[in-house]
């Protein structure tokens, strides 16, 4: 009973900590939204045609800089935003599925645009 008890508190302090800086925020939405490319709609929505998604994304949304901060859409936004894309798993490394990336492109046209540079 002890060592469950103990297991609960460290699982429980192991999920704290500060917020993730803005960029890392940013850089996660955007890694998840390039595994996803294969996924209908993602490529045209994002206008990334044959280029290297990651830099291309970065660049456009300067969230390669450490002092990026978001300001539109504010990191409320895209907090919610990416809700979809870690349903199926916060593992940075899996693609999120199809249908919450469809979600995604559905319901946060304000993060595509600037995910797309507009």
């Amino acid at each position: 009973m002890r060592l469950l008890a103990l297991g609960l508190l460290v699982w429980v302090f192991a999920c704290s900590g500060p917020p993730a800086p803005d960029a890392a925020l940013c850089q996660d939405v955007i890694s998840r939204m390039c595994l996803a490319r294969t996924c209908v709609g993602v490529n045209e929505q994002l206008a990334l045609g044959s280029m290297d998604c990651q830099s291309t994304l970065q660049e456009r949304t300067g969230c390669g800089a450490e002092d990026f901060a978001f300001s539109a859409p504010s990191r409320e936004r895209v907090l919610r935003c990416r809700l979809p894309l870690v349903r199926q798993s916060t593992d940075p490394g899996k693609a999120p599925a199809c249908e919450d990336v469809d979600e995604v492109l559905e319901d946060c046209p304000d993060l595509i645009g600037f995910l797309g540079g507009r």
